[in-house]
């Protein structure tokens, strides 16, 4: 199953949005177990390096213990910066959309099938 994942957040500009989506890339993959790429984006003419969508990770979930563990790494992440938005997407179109304030590991695993 693949995952988009989308951070957003009113009080941050598209840098510093950039750096806590890889952050937030890195620390899935290293204490989720999710695999956790940056989507690619559409390439502008003159720019350099490989190009990217600001906000944006694809998530494939390898272990049946992963929305657990993604979860404690959310409530992380909220408990640092309460003014993120994360908006999740299935391949079917499904979406659910998670902030500090309404952030629920059963409402995380219904929407995974857990």
């Amino acid at each position: 199953m693949v995952i988009t994942l989308a951070l957003s957040s009113e009080e941050l500009n598209d840098e510093h949005l950039q750096e806590l989506t890889n952050e937030l890339r890195k620390t899935l993959v290293e204490e989720a177990g999710i695999k956790a790429e940056l989507v690619e984006g559409v390439s502008e003419e003159r720019t350099r390096g490989e190009p990217i969508t600001i906000g944006l990770i694809a998530l494939t979930f390898l272990t049946s213990g992963a929305a657990v563990a993604m979860f404690d790494v959310f409530k992380s992440l909220f408990n640092r910066r309460k003014y993120l938005e994360l908006e999740m997407t299935r391949e079917d179109g499904k979406k659910i959309t998670i902030k500090a304030e309404n952030i629920s590991l059963e409402d995380l695993k219904g929407f995974l099938g857990n």
